[in-house]
C-alpha cells in the first residue's frame, strides 16, 4: 500500500512538473488586451479583432534590444514595448485585408526567412459596424512600399477627414502628414505621395519634431481632449528608438504629451482605442524592464 502511494504522488508529481512546462511552452507569447472607461484593468487575451497592427520583427539568433515597461502614470496603467532598430530588428505595418486578432496578424514570409515576430500592437481604426465593409480601414496601410487593399479598393490616407498618418522606413525616422489640405503653403491635397516602406492612419498626432502639436486640429475618430478609452500610441525618438505603447484607459491627452516628453520623443501619433487595444510579445525575445 506505501509502495502504491508513493508511485502516486511520484507520478503526481511528474504530471504536475509535465503540466507547468506546457503551459511554460504555450506562454511565450504573452497577450493583452484592455476595456474602455475607467476599468484601468487589462486581461491575458484579447477583447477584439483589430484591423492592423504595428510589429516588431527581429532574426532569430541575433541580439535584439526589445524592452517591455509597464508602469502608471498619473493614475493611469501602462505597458510599453521599446525597441532600438538595427540591421536585423525593425518596426513595420502588417494587414490581412480583414479584421483579425492581433496575434494573427504578422508577416509570415519573414518568419519563413527566419525571423521573430518579437511583438505587436493593434494600429488604425477599421469599420466594425457596417457589412459588407467589415474590417475595412480607416485610412492608409501602407506595407512593402505599397498601398494595400480592401476589396480591391487601395487603403490611402483620407483626404480631410482628420486623420494624420504616420510613414518610416526599416531605418530613419517617422515622418507625421495630415492628409488634408494643405490651406497654409497652398499646395493641394498631401499625404498620399510621401515615399515609404510603412504607413498607417492614426486619429491624431502628439508630438511632432519635438513639440506639441495636432496636425488634425482636432477632428479625429474621437474629439481630442475628450475621451476616456483605452488605446495605443506608436512614438519615436530622434535617436530611432521606438514606442509602441497601450494606455490601460483614458488619460487626458495633454497629460499623454507630458509622459511622452518624459521619454524624449520626437514624434508621436494616437492609434486605434476601446476594446481593439491589445498587445503581444514574445517573452523569449523581450527583457523585462527592471
Amino acid at each position: 500500500m506505501k509502495k502504491l502511494i508513493k508511485t502516486a504522488a511520484a507520478l503526481c508529481a511528474v504530471l504536475t512538473s509535465l503540466k507547468y512546462q506546457t503551459l511554460r511552452a504555450g506562454a511565450e507569447m504573452v497577450h493583452k488586451a484592455w476595456g474602455q472607461g475607467s476599468s484601468n484593468t487589462f486581461i491575458l487575451g484579447f477583447n477584439n479583432a483589430v484591423g492592423s497592427a504595428v510589429n516588431i520583427y527581429t532574426l532569430k539568433d541575433t541580439e535584439a534590444s526589445i524592452i517591455h515597461h509597464t508602469g502608471n502614470f498619473n493614475g493611469i496603467n501602462y505597458d510599453m514595448l521599446e525597441v532600438m532598430p538595427s540591421e536585423t530588428t525593425f518596426v513595420k505595418v502588417d494587414y490581412m485585408g480583414h479584421a483579425e486578432w492581433l496575434n494573427e496578424i504578422y508577416d509570415w514570409g519573414l518568419v519563413s526567412e527566419g525571423y521573430i515576430r518579437a511583438g505587436g500592437i493593434n494600429a488604425n481604426y477599421y469599420a466594425w459596424h457596417t457589412n459588407p465593409n467589415y474590417g475595412q480601414p480607416v485610412g492608409g496601410v501602407r506595407m512593402a512600399g505599397e498601398w494595400t487593399y480592401f476589396n480591391g479598393q487601395p487603403n490611402i490616407p483620407d483626404y480631410g477627414s482628420g486623420y494624420a498618418t504616420a510613414y518610416w522606413d526599416r531605418t530613419g525616422l517617422m515622418k507625421l502628414v495630415y492628409s488634408g489640405e494643405d490651406a497654409v503653403n497652398g499646395t493641394g491635397w498631401i499625404g498620399e505621395k510621401v515615399e515609404s516602406e510603412c504607413a498607417v492612419s492614426g486619429s491624431y498626432t502628439y508630438i511632432v519634431d519635438g513639440e506639441r502639436k495636432d496636425l488634425t486640429g482636432g477632428y479625429g475618430w474621437y474629439a481630442y481632449h475628450s475621451n476616456d478609452y483605452a488605446f495605443s500610441c506608436l512614438a519615436q525618438k530622434e535617436d530611432g528608438t521606438y514606442y509602441l505603447i497601450s494606455f490601460w484607459n483614458g488619460m487626458r491627452d495633454e497629460k499623454v504629451q507630458d509622459f511622452l516628453l518624459e521619454l524624449d520623443v520626437y514624434n508621436a501619433i494616437r492609434l486605434d482605442g476601446g476594446t481593439s487595444t491589445s498587445m503581444c510579445y514574445e517573452d523569449s525575445v523581450v527583457r523585462e524592464a527592471e
